[in-house]
Formats: C-alpha cells, sequence, structure tokens
C-alpha cells in the first residue's frame, strides 16, 4: 500500500513540474520522444547502405553527421534546447530551407531541407503524436474491414508493459513503401473482380494535400475523439495543442500544412492520420445509401483514394440518384471538416463499361509523382525486366513529345522503376547488360540527355551502370549556362546516386541561388555549429539568457519574423532585451515595475557602448509608435528593413553584455 501512495505522490509531483514548466515542449514531450525520433532516423541511415530510394539530399547529408550523432542522446541536450523550446532561437542548428522540386507539366513543389537536429525533433514529435492516437486508432478506425489504407510505412511500438517508455518496432516496412503499395495495388485489382456490371469506382484526389492539412483541425478532431484517460495521461489539453501549433508553424516557415521532404516517413504518417479521420466523414456519407448499395470499400494510400461501391440488383433510378450526388457530397464532406479541396484529377469508373474498366486498369499502374515505386506485380525474371526497360528507353529515345509534359506520352514508368528491385540491380552488373545500355544512350544514335527529366533517379541508375556514359551526361549538365529547378533537381538526382563526389556538378549547385544556403550547411558537416543562430553568440552565452520569459518572448518573436508580422516582432524583441536586461540587474525592481529608464542606467552601468545604448532606447520609443502596443492615432507599421535595424543592435547590446 505504501509503494502505491509512493507512485501517486510521484505522479502528482511530476504533473506539477510539467505545470511549472509550461507553456513548452517539456510539457509534453519526453526524454524518450526523441530518442525514438534519434532512433528512427539512424534506422533509416542504416537502410540507405542497401537501399538507393534513401539515396537521397538529406539522408546523405545526415549520415556525414552519423558519427557525432550520440551528442543528441544525451538528456542535458534535450532539457536545455528542446523542453525549454529555446531551439526557436537557434535558427542555424534548427533550421529548415525550403527548395522547389519539379513536378509534371513544369509545376512545382515545395521541399524542405533540415537540419538533423530539427529532423529528429520533427520525428519526436510525430512519434508523440503516434503515441497519443494509437488507442483511437485501433479501436475505431482499423476495425472496419472495409477501410484499408497506407501511407508507404508502417510505425508502431512494441508491447512495452508500463511504466517502461513506449519503444518503435522498426523493421525495413517500418520506413520503405514497396510492401505497403503492392498491398495497396493488389486490394484495388481484386475491385476490379465480381460483380463489376454493379460496381462502380470513384477516385479522389486531393488538390495540395500536403499545403492545404490542417494542423489545428488534425489537434481538434484528436482532442474530441480521444479518451479523457488517454489526454490526461499524455498530457493532450489546450496548452499542448498551443505549443503544437506553434511548432508546425514554425517548422512550415508562418505558412499552413505539414514539411515534404525527402524519405520523411513521418511526414506521411501525419499526412495519413489526418486523412484517417476523412476516411471515417467519407464512410458515414456512404452508409446513408443503404436503398441502393449493397456493399462499400475505401482504399487509400496516402492521398490517393479510391472508393468502390457495388449497387443492389434492383437499384433502378436509386442508382443514378446516387452517382449523380455521391461526389458533391464528398467534396462537401472533406472541405466542411477538414478543409480539403479535390482536384480536378477526381472520376468515376464504371465498370460496367468495359472503356473504364481498361481505363481504371491503366490508371492502377500510376502513382503521385512525389513517391518512386517498382514494379511490384511482376514476377518476370530479371533478365526479361533488363529488356522491357531497354525497350522504355529506346521509346523515350525516338520520342519527338517534350519530356517536361509527362502526361502526353505513352512509356511505362512502371517498367523503368523496376530498377529498384534488387535482381535488376544485380543484372546492371552484368557485361552484355551494360554493353545494351551504352549502346542505347551512346551508339546507336546521340541519345538526348535532356529526357532523362521524364523520370530522373531510374534513368540515372541506368547511366551510372554504363561505361563511359556518366562522363558524357556529366558534360551535358555541366554545358547548361542557367539552371533551372529542373535543372537543379535533375543534377541533385545525379549527385545523391553517386554519394556526392567532390566534382564541378556539386561547385555548380554550391552556387546556385536556390541551393547555396543548403549546400553550405551540407559541406559543413556541422552537427551543431559554434554559433548556433542567436545573434552572434556561443552556446555557453545563450544557456545564460535561456530563462523560461526570455525564451517566451524569443519564440513569439520569430514565428512573426516567419509571417512577416515586424510590428508584432518588434514588440518581443524589445520584452526580450528588456526581460535579459532585468535578468542581469542586480539593482532591478520587479519586471513589471522595470521601464525604459532602468534598462538605459543598467546598459550605461555594463559600459554598453553610447550608440548601442541610445538605440537600445530608441527601440522602446518606436514599439509605443507601432500599431501593436495600443491605437495611437500616429503609429505606424514597422517595415521589415527597420526592424532589422533594431535587431542588430539587439544583438550587438547582447554580445557585450554576455561577453
Amino acid at each position: 500500500m505504501s509503494q502505491t501512495n509512493d507512485a501517486k505522490k510521484d505522479a502528482v509531483q511530476d504533473d506539477n513540474a510539467r505545470k511549472d514548466i509550461a507553456p513548452r515542449l517539456g510539457y509534453f514531450l519526453e526524454h524518450s520522444h526523441w530518442l525514438e525520433g534519434l532512433k528512427l532516423l539512424k534506422y533509416q541511415l542504416e537502410r540507405k547502405k542497401e537501399n538507393r530510394h534513401f539515396r537521397t539530399l538529406e539522408m546523405c547529408y545526415y549520415e556525414k553527421l552519423e558519427q557525432s550523432l550520440e551528442k543528441l542522446e544525451d538528456k542535458e541536450y534535450f532539457n536545455t534546447k528542446i523542453a525549454n523550446n529555446l531551439f526557436y532561437g537557434l535558427r542555424k542548428e534548427f533550421a529548415v530551407f525550403p527548395y522547389m522540386i519539379p513536378k509534371s507539366n513544369l509545376g512545382l513543389r515545395r521541399y524542405n531541407f533540415m537540419t538533423c537536429p530539427m529532423r529528429v525533433l520533427y520525428y519526436a514529435i510525430g512519434i508523440y503524436l503516434l503515441e497519443l492516437s494509437k488507442e483511437y486508432l485501433d479501436d475505431n478506425y482499423r476495425v472496419h474491414q472495409h477501410i484499408w489504407s497506407s501511407y508507404g510505412g508502417n510505425l508502431y511500438f512494441k508491447n512495452n508493459i508500463p511504466p517502461v517508455n513506449k519503444e518503435l518496432s522498426l523493421k525495413r516496412d517500418s520506413v520503405y513503401y514497396k510492401s505497403h503499395y503492392k498491398r495497396f495495388q493488389k486490394k484495388l485489382r481484386q475491385e476490379l473482380k465480381n460483380n463489376t456490371e454493379r460496381r462502380i469506382v470513384i477516385y479522389l484526389d486531393i488538390l495540395n494535400y500536403f499545403e492545404e492539412l490542417s494542423i489545428p483541425k488534425l489537434l481538434n478532431l484528436l482532442d474530441v475523439r480521444i479518451k479523457e484517460s488517454t489526454k490526461i495521461k499524455k498530457h493532450y489539453d489546450k496548452e499542448t495543442q498551443a505549443q503544437l501549433v506553434s511548432f508546425f508553424n514554425f517548422v512550415a516557415s508562418g505558412t499552413s500544412g505539414i514539411p515534404q521532404s525527402d524519405n520523411n516517413i513521418i511526414s506521411g504518417f501525419i499526412g495519413h492520420l489526418f486523412m484517417a479521420f476523412g476516411d471515417l466523414f467519407i464512410d458515414d456519407e456512404l452508409w446513408k445509401n443503404q436503398g441502393s448499395v449493397a456493399s462499400h470499400r475505401i482504399v487509400r494510400y496516402m492521398d490517393d483514394m479510391y472508393i468502390s461501391v457495388t449497387f443492389k440488383k434492383q437499384a433502378g433510378r436509386l442508382r443514378d440518384e446516387f452517382l449523380t450526388t455521391l461526389a458533391p457530397r464528398i467534396s462537401d464532406c472533406l472541405y466542411e471538416n477538414l478543409g480539403l479541396r479535390l482536384n480536378p484529377k477526381t472520376r468515376l469508373f464504371d465498370l460496367s463499361k468495359k472503356r473504364d474498366r481498361l481505363e481504371l486498369e491503366d490508371n492502377l499502374k500510376k502513382v503521385s509523382q512525389r513517391r518512386d515505386t517498382a514494379n511490384e506485380d511482376s514476377n518476370e525474371p530479371p533478365r526479361k525486366k533488363i529488356r522491357y526497360i531497354s525497350k522504355e528507353l529506346e521509346k523515350l529515345q525516338s520520342s519527338s513529345i517534350d519530356p517536361y509534359f509527362r502526361g502526353n506520352r505513352e512509356l511505362d514508368e512502371e517498367v523503368l522503376k523496376a530498377v529498384y528491385d534488387k535482381d535488376v540491380q544485380q543484372m546492371l552488373e552484368n557485361p552484355t547488360v551494360k554493353s545494351q545500355l551504352r549502346k542505347i544512350f551512346l551508339e546507336s544514335q546521340d541519345f538526348d540527355f535532356e529526357l532523362v527529366n521524364a523520370y530522373p533517379t531510374p534513368i540515372i541508375i541506368l547511366i551510372l551502370a554504363c561505361d563511359d556514359v556518366p562522363e558524357k551526361f556529366e558534360a551535358f549538365l555541366l554545358s547548361k549556362t542557367n539552371f533551372s529547378s529542373r535543372d537543379i533537381w535533375l543534377v541533385l538526382s545525379y549527385l545523391c546516386q553517386k554519394e556526392f563526389p567532390e566534382n564541378e556538378l556539386l561547385h555548380r549547385l554550391t552556387r546556385s541561388q536556390q541551393l547555396k544556403t543548403i549546400m553550405k550547411v551540407f559541406n559543413e558537416e556541422t552537427l551543431v555549429p559554434e554559433l548556433p543562430g542567436y545573434f552572434d553568440l556561443v552556446e555557453e552565452q545563450i544557456l545564460r539568457v535561456s530563462q523560461p520569459n526570455v525564451v517566451e518572448q524569443i519564440r513569439l518573436r520569430i514565428l512573426a519574423e516567419q509571417k512577416g508580422e515586424y510590428s508584432v516582432a518588434l514588440s518581443h524583441l524589445l520584452n526580450e532585451i528588456q526581460t535579459i536586461c532585468h535578468l542581469f540587474d542586480n539593482d532591478a525592481p520587479a519586471l513589471e515595475e522595470y521601464y525604459e529608464p532602468d534598462v538605459r542606467r543598467f546598459l550605461k552601468r555594463k559600459n554598453v557602448p553610447h550608440d548601442t545604448t541610445a538605440q537600445i532606447q530608441r527601440l522602446f520609443d518606436r514599439r509605443n509608435k507601432s500599431p501593436v502596443p495600443h491605437a495611437d492615432p500616429i503609429a505606424w507599421a514597422v517595415i521589415k528593413e527597420e526592424y532589422e535595424i533594431y535587431r542588430s543592435y539587439v544583438g550587438k547590446c547582447l554580445k557585450h553584455l554576455l561577453s
């Protein structure tokens, strides 16, 4: 009995401690989440050694830092930078850099490059959400046999016994899409069998899914559906939700949605979690048609969703009415509940019509361009796969169609992507196969390397398998005078497959306007920068000011900067320096009574240069003339250039005070 009371006492003390550190990530995020996030990243790096799918920009970067990752395991690192929200101010150590990658038809998609500590933190947050939602998904979502979904991974916890912290169970299919996509295709093909004369299939494509995903809506859905006991246990309340919204705003640089980045299995899971609610909303809509519908099934891979509906034999006019109203109802349902809009690619297939059935079969071979897929259903011997690949290359070679307009070509993408299969990769070492490919790229007639834009990575893997071809491809890339986003992506894909050798292509990439900041970080190979990004202060100096009130002002300032709200940012900048001065001023009154004259006297005692002191004094006055503190009739908004000048003087002041 005494042990039980002691346990309760410890739990109360732990809860009180959490309340004391709110509002910060440490209120709900534990060191164990951080360690599991680090473990997940390390596991992906292990897979990279054997799987070309993981030869991507960020994974190559993280691999360069692999030997120093143990520095992140220290609980002190978690407590001093993560739990207390200090990471918001460490803009070099915890950074996200956007860049663009090409889509089909000259479209562009925003991608995000995360520094290593930032990726681990993002993973830790995702693992918290995985833990939070597990029971609800098990009891209320996965139980439905007529709903099947996947996000190209399978993250779950080992069966730990409380109070042991939950530990991720990581296997090959935990982070790799292949087996999941194969099951997705199999599930869909089952819908092409039996009762097709009474069945229709609707394909739904969500418009800008990752960019439009609303974190506040997701958190609210979890809030109203998760058991109260689970919420209490996981410290999931309004404060936690506010901290999570703040974090995702920070990662997205003030925009909406969740980040897309290479091999980001956590973004995949979060996207899946959000859309799981969409599956349930759509399911409720489908159950409203009991008069005409015999059965229905929802099959989804990320945001690619297929809804199969089988009608009763005597549905008659009710069937026609159903077909007329279903798609608009689903569109309304997704928008009203999740804020999602359907892409014009959404369409209906009537399987009683041969043409629709054949078109759906062809559609099932394709997948969204942001995912690489291999020829999953092919049991052909590797030599035959190589022959098919060669034919596709020859077809591409003779094509006069602009490679950027992918939708107009008749190439079989699935055949080309068989290069990811292990047996095919082994065949690429065969001298006869090398010779066949070399003939296509070099000997028969000049191959237009511009066509590699059609499917960059698979064709680049084939290029690298041949003698002399890589040199000619590099010469083609170097001949370009101005790199477009598509050229940059081509060079990047090539360098990733070559593990970033030191050559002129790498130097060209480093000089490109779009990637120069990212490549600078990539080439520095520094896990923890000497200057982490809080002004020009070193870590020891930063930790001296990392008090809760200061860190909170830093967080609010950074978020305002990202949104371009410089009047708000300036107000928090003033609060930040005012609070720091109060922290070191032994003669200071209470903070709420610590005003500009007190700050000015303190700076003079510390011999802060006169110009810097004068600018801090002006900062007080400028804040009072901005529209933020009050509705002054002569107030005017702070612009970026003005704000940056004041911020630079705050940096000079801090450097003097902490040197």
